[in-house]
């Protein structure tokens, strides 16, 4: 079985939206990667969409669950495409070695953009998206 980091972005992320990556290399690393490769794809607003899109797909069909959260795949996108407006480089693991709190402090990057426990609200149907309360990293 290949790895995320042996696969290019497309590859990851065809593989996210067909399902077929291994449940168990779906870390918050690739949720980082599959945010940026969105961001640099598509931009904000659509990455927000389209990473909401594949995201739910991937926990409905590939792990077979109800946990998907909207409001914390669109802080994963709008706190990483925060980081990349803040970057010099256009390198996903620079980007990660430039600002490591990325990879091992997002909780608290969320709870500073959020101003709450957003991990507690799950989406069912439409969301009622409240917006963060602060942007201040």
């Amino acid at each position: 079985m290949i790895s995320p980091d042996e696969l290019n972005d497309n590859e990851l992320l065809e593989q996210i939206e067909n399902c077929t990556l291994s449940p168990s290399f779906f870390t918050h690393e690739v949720l980082l990667r599959m945010s940026w490769i969105l961001i640099k794809k598509y931009g904000l607003e659509t990455a927000i969409l389209k990473n909401c899109e594949i995201k739910e797909n991937y926990f409905k069909n590939a792990l077979n669950s109800n946990k998907f959260n909207y409001t914390l795949t669109r802080a994963y996108t709008e706190i990483v495409y925060h980081f990349i407006e803040n970057s010099s480089n256009n390198n996903f693991d620079k980007l990660l070695r430039d600002y490591p709190r990325l990879r091992y402090n997002f909780k608290n990057l969320v709870k500073t953009h959020y101003g709450y426990d957003i991990l507690k609200e799950h989406r069912n149907e439409a969301p009622e998206y409240k917006g963060p309360i602060l942007f201040t990293f």
